[in-house]
C-alpha cells in the first residue's frame, strides 16, 4: 500500500472520528434536554395529583353543602342549565353542549366546595380541607406548596436532579413553606397516677 492511500485511509478515519465526535456531541445534549424534562415532569405530576385531590375532595365538599342547603342545588343546576344552553349556541353539538353542562354543574359544586386548603408533607401526601386536619403530619398551605414546587421546576429545568420521591419531598421542605401549628393532645395531667 502506497504512502497515499495510507495518508487517505489516515484522512477517512480522522473525518468518521470527528463525525461521531460531533453526533455524540448533539446526543449528549439531546439526552441532557430529556433528562431536564424528566425531572419537572416529576413536579407537574406531584402537582397534578395533589390539585386533581383537592378538586375531588372540593366536589365531595359542594355535594354535602347542597344536601344540607337545598337553595344551593338550585344554583348549581342552574350553572348546568346555563352551560348547556351555552355549549349547545356556540358548538351546535349536543355532546359538546352536555359536556360544557356537566363541567358547568362540576365548577358549581367545587365552588360550594371551596375552602383553604393545606397538604400534609408526612410519609403519604395528602390534601385536606381546613376543618379536617389531623393532628398527626406536617400541615403546609396549598399555597406555598404551589410557590415551592414551582421553584422546584425551576430548579430541575436548569439541571437539578430531584430524585426520588422521598427527595422531592425533603427538598420542598426546604423551601419556603407555610406551616401550620396544630395544638398536639396532652395527657390528662389532672389524674393521680401511682408508681410503685
Amino acid at each position: 500500500m502506497s504512502s497515499n492511500n495510507w495518508e487517505q485511509t489516515l484522512d477517512e478515519l480522522k473525518q468518521e472520528i470527528a463525525s461521531i465526535k460531533s453526533r455524540s456531541g448533539t446526543f449528549s445534549t439531546k439526552f441532557e434536554e430529556v433528562r431536564r424534562q424528566a425531572e419537572s415532569l416529576k413536579i407537574a405530576f406531584l402537582n397534578h395529583r395533589l390539585e386533581a385531590q383537592r378538586r375531588s375532595l372540593a366536589r365531595t365538599r359542594g355535594y354535602t353543602s347542597i344536601m344540607r342547603d337545598g337553595k344551593r342545588l338550585g344554583a348549581s343546576l342552574g350553572a348546568a342549565a346555563a352551560g348547556l344552553i351555552f355549549g349547545g349556541i356556540i358548538t351546535r353539538d349536543k355532546f359538546a353542549a352536555l359536556h360544557t353542562g356537566m363541567s358547568a354543574f362540576d365548577g358549581a359544586l367545587q365552588g360550594l366546595g371551596q375552602t383553604r386548603w393545606f397538604v400534609s408533607l408526612s410519609k403519604k401526601i395528602a390534601v385536606a380541607p381546613e376543618n379536617s386536619l389531623s393532628p398527626e403530619g406536617i400541615w403546609v398551605t396549598w399555597e406555598s406548596l404551589n410557590r415551592a414546587m414551582k421553584g422546584l421546576k425551576d430548579k430541575a429545568v436548569v439541571g437539578e436532579k430531584l430524585g426520588n420521591l422521598d427527595n422531592v419531598i425533603f427538598k420542598l421542605k426546604r423551601e419556603k413553606l407555610v406551616y401550620l401549628g396544630l395544638p398536639v393532645a396532652k395527657p390528662d395531667s389532672s389524674k393521680e397516677q401511682n408508681f410503685k
